[in-house]
């Protein structure tokens, strides 16, 4: 993780992911970087191609190790990512953090703090991209790993801008996935809300009898189906000045 990014070909990378991560998959984001200026460190962070069985469960571990000048500290530093990205793996090597650091002193630690605020910005920045340049490989992740990252819509009230730029949703009117920017874009003339509505399965909401008006006069709805929606939305309120409103109340 310390060597130069263009010293490293692909299959070294996926053979380090593979040892450090103890995974099958082949990773598939790879970010190395160095980060140099009032503060340095180096990181080597991967987010998997496969999703992993925990990935919801309460007692699943961060698994981004910290190291300080390249000596090892902790296997799963939480203080580094927050818990939405709790997919992510690999390695953070601080130059400037102390040697002799104690758990303790991680939770509240201001370097690390600024360590954090600068990995996450890097990976929800890299994920853009993806997004942008290769979206069928992005309707894959997001498939995987969507519904931890709409936790941070309420946990994290400094990303939530990058964060709804990166959701993506089912929706009555297509059949691939659809982004909020996608959905005002297409929005019909007079309509002043984003619609949606919630369920256990894609298949049960699309079967509500609720959803009849919206598709005779041919108005877009989403369709969400993970248990974290029936936070995200109430704490967000609106996008792009749009309301969130959902079919089943009287008033829509």
């Amino acid at each position: 993780w310390r060597t130069s990014k263009k010293d490293v070909t692909e299959e070294q990378y996926k053979e380090f992911y593979h040892h450090h991560a103890h995974a099958f998959d082949d990773p598939w984001l790879t970010l190395h970087w160095r980060a140099e200026g009032k503060i340095e460190y180096n990181s080597l962070l991967f987010v998997p191609s496969a999703k992993p069985l925990d990935l919801f469960h309460p007692d699943r571990k961060h698994c981004v190790k910290l190291y300080v000048r390249r000596v090892f500290i902790t296997d799963s530093c939480e203080e580094i990512l927050p818990a939405y990205l709790r997919f992510v793996r690999g390695i953070v090597d601080s130059e400037d953090l102390p040697l002799n650091i104690s758990r303790e002193m991680l939770q509240h630690n201001p370097l690390l703090a600024k360590i954090r605020q600068g990995v996450v910005k890097r990976v929800l920045g890299d994920l853009q991209k993806k997004a942008e340049s290769a979206a069928g490989e992005y309707a894959t992740f997001w498939n995987n790993f969507g519904a931890a990252l709409k936790e941070g819509l309420y946990e994290d009230a400094e990303q939530r801008d990058p964060l709804l730029k990166l959701a993506r949703f089912r929706t009555t009117a297509a059949d691939g996935l659809v982004s909020l920017a996608d959905y005002v874009g297409r929005l019909k003339p007079g309509q002043d809300a984003i619609y949606y509505i919630t369920g256990e399965t894609l298949e049960a909401v699309r079967r509500s009898p609720q959803l009849e008006g919206f598709r005779a006069k041919n108005i877009e709805v989403l369709l969400l189906t993970d248990p974290v929606d029936e936070f995200w939305i109430p704490a967000i309120g609106q996008y792009d000045g749009k309301p969130f409103k959902s079919v089943t109340r009287g008033s829509a």
